[in-house]
């Protein structure tokens, strides 16, 4: 779901000027977009609600910095959470020119997903399993679409 600043800070439980913080202090991701045209993320919620547990352990945000950015960190906490709430979470993670999504489900096996951008048309969404198992196929359907968008 995409939502504006207020709404954010609304169903995150905070300020506007707290996201505005928490962004200038590399906590949290700036927006989608920019100016009145900017949204954020279910990932940004997340994000929040992380934040918060670790203040209300009275861990200082540089430390929380720290441990957001530990992937062993952020996945034990983020089963924990699947866990006690019973529902799924996908995470996004941008990396290069490629989109990686993990998924957190108390139910199947942890995935990472990984959404491609061909081009301004076509995605491709592929787990990083099947990614590197099928590599082959894939590049041959990224030059198939490619060749074709330019005819």
């Amino acid at each position: 779901m995409q939502y504006k600043v207020s709404e954010l800070a609304e169903k995150a439980g905070v300020t506007k000027r707290t996201i505005h913080y928490y962004i200038s202090k590399g906590l949290l991701m700036p927006p989608e977009g920019s100016g009145v045209n900017s949204f954020y993320n279910d990932s940004h919620i997340q994000r929040i609600m992380m934040i918060r547990k670790l203040q209300s352990e009275y861990m200082p945000l540089n430390k929380i910095r720290e441990y957001l950015l530990d992937d062993k960190f952020r996945e034990e906490y983020l089963n924990e959470l699947m866990k006690k709430n019973d529902t799924e979470l996908i995470i996004t993670i941008q990396k290069n020119n490629k989109t990686e999504e993990k998924k957190y489900s108390p139910e199947s096996e942890n995935k990472i997903y990984v959404r491609e951008n061909v081009c301004n048309v076509f995605e491709m969404h592929y787990t990083q399993e099947n990614g590197e198992k099928y590599r082959h196929i894939i590049e041959s359907v990224k030059n198939y679409v490619a060749k074709m968008l330019e005819d």
